[in-house]
């Protein structure tokens, strides 16, 4: 057996621990038998190919999640925002790994940024009605022991209206959050179709 091939294999079996030990198998045996058949034997030709394992293991990964997504709808489910961020990142770097992908990982990275600062906007405008609110109510209760008493109920009853409408908009606000987030993990894999899919994770063609 070829000591280089054997050495890239090892490699790219370090960066797939995202993968379970049979599926990291299987991929082995895959792109050893590829190297082969191809008599690809030094790292030079290797990585011409494949590119280094760092990078292929950034593709296959990319690839992975675009094809779980497409035969396990569940994973690309709005409620479960952890298997999107995680498809996200993976076919961001997939996209980073592939020469043709830059373009589509410029706009992939320039909608997400829209939304990030969309996000922090609305974060901010909570915010900004939350401080002052609290303030103004922590004035206003000396105002309780005063002939002024009424002005200060006035202010504590407008804080605590700000306060539930604030509690209120909380849970739909984090529900955009979850929908932006799925809204993006769509757009993402639309574009790592275009590129990435059944091309470098063996199982994706054939799903």
């Amino acid at each position: 057996m070829n000591q280089e091939i054997e050495t890239y294999i090892k490699q790219l079996d370090r960066n797939l621990e995202q993968l379970d030990p049979t599926e990291r198998a299987e991929l082995e045996e895959f792109y050893r038998e590829f190297l082969l058949d191809a008599h690809l034997f030094s790292r030079y030709d290797i990585e011409k190919e494949l590119g280094t394992p760092k990078k292929l293991a950034h593709k296959i990964m990319a690839d992975y999640s675009l094809t779980i997504s497409k035969t396990d709808p569940a994973t690309a489910n709005v409620e479960q925002p952890q298997h999107n961020l995680q498809a996200i990142k993976w076919i961001l770097l997939g996209l980073c790994a592939v020469p043709l992908g830059l373009p589509l990982f410029l706009i992939l990275v320039a909608v997400i940024l829209f939304f990030i600062i969309l996000i922090v906007l609305l974060v901010g405008v909570l915010a900004g009605l939350l401080l002052p609110t609290g303030w103004i109510m922590y004035k206003a209760f000396p105002l309780l022991l005063t002939s002024n008493w009424a002005v200060g109920c006035f202010y504590i009853g407008a804080g605590i209206i700000v306060f539930a409408v604030i509690f209120l908009v909380g849970p739909v606000c984090w529900r955009m959050v979850r929908g932006v987030v799925s809204l993006v993990a769509r757009i993402a894999r639309w574009l790592g179709r275009k590129v990435l899919i059944g091309k470098y994770y063996p199982g994706g063609a054939a799903k």
